[in-house]
């Protein structure tokens, strides 16, 4: 079953809100280093979608809203995608671009 349109849109905006902030917080600390925030590794990709996707979780059970979601029938596993989304299309992105930019 389909989530609400209205739900999706507000999960994805959320997730993509997260992901922007994991993604700033952890690029602050690599320019911190002095070494390129945009060439982050595989591996490190993966750990800020990991990221972003937990603070998305922890923030639904944090505002009690996952009574709410189960009975609009949106299931853990959507919601799962609605955070992880909006990070992997971010991280893609930057990579797409720093391959672009060598």
């Amino acid at each position: 079953m389909r989530p609400n349109p209205l739900i999706a849109r507000a999960y994805l905006t959320r997730g993509a809100w997260l992901w922007i902030g994991a993604r700033l917080l952890a690029s602050a600390v690599i320019a911190l280093s002095n070494t390129n925030p945009l060439d982050f590794s595989l591996t490190a990709s993966l750990l800020i979608v990991a990221i972003s996707t937990a603070l998305g979780i922890v923030d639904v059970a944090r505002r009690h809203e996952r009574a709410l979601l189960e009975n609009l029938g949106v299931s853990r596993l959507m919601l799962l995608a609605f955070f992880a989304g909006p990070a992997l299309l971010g991280e893609l992105g930057i990579a797409l671009a720093a391959v672009a930019r060598r």
